[in-house]
C-alpha cells in the first residue's frame, strides 16, 4: 500500500514538474521547440501602403510611349500618332490569416509548416499622362484612358491561399534557450516555399472581348523559393526577468519557371492584345532575384512571467529579376525602366507585446499560451510597398508522446 502511495506521489510530482517546465520553457518564442512538443500559431494581420519607386517617390515608374501611324480597330485608332509619358501610382491593402505548425522532431531539430490565407487583397492603380505635344486637338488622353480601362482595372481585388512553406531548423552549436541551461545557441535552417497560390491565367482571345486575366491579382511570385538561414540567440535571466537577444540572416534563391505572360501595352509598340501576345509569347521564363534578409531583436520581461516587450529591425535586399520571352524589349522593360526596378531594398522596425499565460499556478485554462500584438513601421523603402502593418497572434504549446 505504501509503495502505491509513493508511486502516486512521484507521478504527481513528475506531472507538476513537467507542466512547470513546459510553462517556463516557453516564456519567450524561440527558434526551436523540445522533442515531441508542438507549437501551433495563428496570426491575423493587416497592411496598407503606397508603392515607393527607386527615387523615393510614390510612383511605380514612368513609361515613354510612342505610337506612330498606328491603327487598331479595337480602340478606334486609325493611323494615329501620339507620344508622351505615362506614370503609374499604386497602393495596396491586404488582410492575411497565417497558420504555423512546428514540431520538435528531436531536441535539436524542429520541422515547420506555414499556410497563409489572404482574406482580402485590394490593389488600386492610378495613372498620370503627360503628352509631349500639347494642342487643343490632342486626343491622346482619351486614347490612354481607353487603354488603361481595358488592360488595368483601377481596383483589383482577390482572396485565397498564398504559397505554403515547409522547413526544418537544426541546432548547430550551444544549448537551446528554451532549456534555460545555456546562454548562447546557433541554428541553421532550410525552408522551401512552394508556388501553391493561384497563378495568372493564360491569355485567350475571345472575339476581342475582355480577358479575365486583366482582372486578376497574384498572391505569390509564382516560383519555388529556397530559403537558407543562419540564426542565434543569447538568453539570460536577471532580477527575475528574462532577457533575450536574437539575430537571423537568410538568403533566398529562386528556381527558374515558366509563367503565363501578363498582356498589356506598355513596353511594346502594340495596343491590340492579340498582337501583343504574338510579339511576346503566351509564356515566358522567369527567375526571381536572389534575396538577402537580416534581423536583430531584443526581448525583455516587463512583468515577470506575464508581459514581455520585443523590438526588432529587419533588412531586406533583392537583386534584379530575370525575364526571357520572345521580345527582348519587353524583357528589359519588365526588369527595369525609369523610376522602377525589380531590385528592391527595405528597412523596417517592429515592436511586439507578448501576454504570457504560462505560470502553472496563475495561468488561465489547462493549455499554456502566448498572445502577441505587434506593429511594423517602414523606415526605408525602394521599389516595394511601404506597408504599415499590424497583427495579433495566438501561440499554444502541446506535448505528445
Amino acid at each position: 500500500m505504501k509503495l502505491i502511495v509513493v508511486l502516486i506521489n512521484k507521478i504527481h510530482i513528475f506531472l507538476f514538474s513537467l507542466f512547470f517546465t513546459i510553462s517556463y520553457v516557453f516564456g519567450q518564442t524561440h527558434f526551436t521547440v523540445p522533442q515531441n512538443v508542438w507549437r501551433v500559431s495563428i496570426f491575423s494581420s493587416t497592411a496598407s501602403g503606397d508603392w515607393i519607386g527607386e527615387n523615393g517617390a510614390k510612383e511605380v515608374g514612368q513609361d515613354s510611349i510612342l505610337f506612330s501611324d498606328h491603327s487598331d480597330a479595337l480602340f478606334g485608332l486609325n493611323s494615329t500618332t501620339f507620344q508622351g509619358t505615362l506614370t503609374e501610382l499604386r497602393k495596396e491593402n491586404v488582410s492575411t490569416l497565417t497558420s504555423k505548425i512546428e514540431y520538435g522532431f528531436t531536441d535539436k531539430t524542429t520541422v515547420s509548416l506555414e499556410i497563409p490565407y489572404i482574406r482580402n487583397l485590394l490593389v488600386e492603380r492610378d495613372w498620370n499622362w503627360t503628352p509631349d505635344f500639347l494642342d487643343e486637338s490632342d486626343s491622346s488622353q482619351q486614347t490612354i484612358n481607353e487603354l488603361q480601362d481595358y488592360y488595368f482595372s483601377p481596383r483589383r481585388q482577390t482572396s485565397g491561399f498564398g504559397d505554403i512553406s515547409l522547413g526544418v531548423k537544426i541546432l548547430l552549436m550551444g544549448t537551446p534557450a528554451w532549456s534555460a541551461k545555456g546562454l548562447v545557441s546557433m541554428y541553421g535552417g532550410v525552408m522551401v516555399q512552394f508556388p501553391s497560390s493561384r497563378p495568372l491565367s493564360r491569355y485567350h482571345s475571345v472575339n476581342n472581348s475582355h480577358s479575365s486575366q486583366f482582372e486578376e491579382v497574384l498572391l505569390g511570385p509564382g516560383t519555388t523559393l529556397w530559403k537558407y538561414s543562419f540564426s542565434g540567440e543569447f538568453y539570460k535571466k536577471s532580477w527575475d526577468r528574462l532577457f533575450n537577444i536574437s539575430w537571423a540572416a537568410q538568403i533566398v534563391n529562386s528556381s527558374k519557371t515558366t509563367l503565363n505572360t501578363p498582356i498589356f501595352f506598355l513596353g511594346i509598340s502594340q495596343t491590340n492584345p492579340d498582337s501583343i501576345a504574338e510579339h511576346i509569347g503566351l509564356t515566358y521564363l522567369y527567375k526571381r532575384g536572389t534575396e538577402f534578409r537580416g534581423m536583430i531583436s531584443a526581448t525583455l520581461d516587463l512583468w515577470p512571467e506575464r508581459i514581455s516587450l520585443m523590438g526588432n529591425q529587419i533588412w531586406f535586399l533583392k537583386r534584379q529579376d530575370q525575364f526571357i520571352s520572345s521580345n527582348p524589349g519587353w524583357d528589359k522593360r519588365m526588369t527595369s525602366h525609369p523610376g522602377y526596378d525589380t531590385e528592391m531594398i527595405q528597412i523596417s522596425q517592429s515592436f511586439v507585446l507578448f501576454l504570457n499565460n504560462l505560470d502553472p499556478l496563475k495561468k488561465i485554462g489547462p493549455i499554456p499560451f502566448i498572445v502577441e500584438i505587434g506593429t511594423n513601421l517602414p523606415i526605408l523603402t525602394r521599389n516595394n510597398y511601404s506597408d504599415f502593418r499590424t497583427w495579433i497572434g495566438f501561440t499554444c504549446y502541446l506535448q505528445m508522446w
